[in-house]
């Protein structure tokens, strides 16, 4: 596959986010029914504005030509804008990547457009100051140790993130199955409690998994993945509940189609772990990130006194230059986050540590078959392969009403019959 950046793409997304046609809250995703009506009467070359990669590969008048959507329904979408980035990354497309991030940076007024009048949208520079400033979340979160793909913080702290909203739940039904399957949902990104703009909070996520494995009805356990990690904070205490249950019931972790850090910390914790053919699974590793906004202040004509209590109280503050005393405490933490990670991997998988550091991708994230290869997962396979072989594992248990989930639109549970 050959990518390239499509720039009438890009011209025709910064038109419309000029006229302030963008969707910069909901979640992303587009299926076939929305692909045609982008399509209409088959006009490619209006197809194409909206794609803002070309697989030089593949004819132009085949969707196959045309790669990663900006929007639809004459929108642009600043989150997919953020899984272009994610996935331009992993795919060294730089040109798309950045123009992605050149788009993201429109929408959010934080940049002039170099093809329109120049002039700054989100008015002068205090104004740009003032919008910092007032986003205390993006300056403290990014300053918190992550297992997350570096690309993807934004889709958090961005200052219009939303909670998330009602998913529907798919049901499938392996008729082979004499116990029931309990599915649950580990998407997007990762945090501890839902009160922390992710996508899946583990709060949530582990009051499921434990009704599953308490229900006598449910003989295994299936977690589906697509996550590009999130915050390291209660990833370890969930994988270590699983490994201790993971003898008592079959759960089966499997990457449909990202399981990246923080997601693949919990994933290999199950007891198998299996990548859709087309999914990518690893980036093991933490990071975290110090914003110095003091030269910017400066520039704006803004001077900052910052009061404190405590030695150590402001080390790390966005306000001043990170000293070196400060990095090499910070360093420490990310550190001892990435042994705890990297430990966790290779008692998992039942390798040492010295092979997750010095394989396993190293950070980054591995196709399926790659990752094969090195012992991340177990096999690769459909969703389909996966359920009816966990279907033919698990015995019959005694009839009991089977529950599914809180109700609240943080569940994700699943039951499959």
């Amino acid at each position: 596959m050959t990518l390239q950046l499509n720039p009438k793409a890009r011209a025709h997304a910064r038109d419309l986010i000029t006229e302030g046609r963008v969707d910069r809250d909901s979640p992303w995703s587009i299926d076939a029914d929305d692909e045609n009506a982008l399509l209409g009467e088959d006009d490619w070359a209006q197809y194409g504005l909206w794609f803002l990669g070309l697989d030089e590969n593949e004819a132009s008048d085949t969707k196959a030509h045309y790669r990663y959507p900006v929007g639809k329904a004459g929108r642009v979408y600043r989150s997919a804008l953020i899984a272009i980035r994610q996935r331009a990354g992993q795919q060294d497309a730089a040109g798309i990547f950045d123009a992605a991030g050149e788009l993201i940076e429109l929408i959010d007024g934080g940049q002039k457009d170099p093809d329109h009048d120049g002039a700054a949208r989100d008015g002068n520079g205090r104004d740009k100051i003032a919008n910092i400033l007032l986003d205390s979340r993006r300056l403290a979160m990014s300053a918190s140790p992550w297992a997350l793909m570096p690309e993807c913080l934004a889709a958090v702290t961005h200052p219009f993130a939303q909670p998330p909203q009602m998913r529907p739940v798919m049901s499938r039904n392996p008729s082979s199955s004499p116990a029931a399957i309990a599915v649950l949902s580990l998407t997007g990104v990762i945090t501890q409690h839902p009160d922390w703009m992710g996508d899946t909070s583990l709060d949530g996520f582990m009051a499921d998994f434990m009704t599953a494995m308490q229900d006598p009805a449910v003989g295994a356990i299936l977690i589906s993945i697509d996550s590009p990690g999130g915050s390291v904070y209660g990833v370890q205490e969930v994988s270590q509940m699983m490994l201790s249950l993971r003898e008592q019931k079959p759960i089966v972790a499997f990457a449909n189609s990202l399981a990246a850090s923080a997601a693949y910390w919990i994933g290999c914790s199950a007891s198998a772990f299996y990548c859709t053919p087309g999914g990518e699974v690893g980036s093991i590793g933490v990071w975290q990130a110090h914003m110095d906004i003091s030269g910017m202040l400066d520039n704006a004509g803004i001077q900052t006194t910052v009061i404190w209590a405590g030695k150590y109280k402001t080390e790390g503050n966005p306000y001043q230059p990170l000293d070196q005393a400060a990095q090499a405490f910070m360093q420490s933490r990310v550190d001892d986050y990435y042994a705890a990670f990297v430990d966790a991997v290779a008692s998992a998988r039942g390798v040492t540590s010295d092979t997750v550091k010095n394989g396993m991708g190293q950070g980054r994230v591995l196709g399926a078959q790659d990752a094969l290869k090195q012992n991340m997962i177990d096999g690769v396979m459909t969703l389909p392969q996966v359920l009816q072989g966990m279907a033919r594992q698990i015995t019959p248990k005694s009839p009991q009403p089977v529950r599914k989930g809180s109700g609240s639109h943080r569940s994700r549970l699943s039951v499959l019959v």
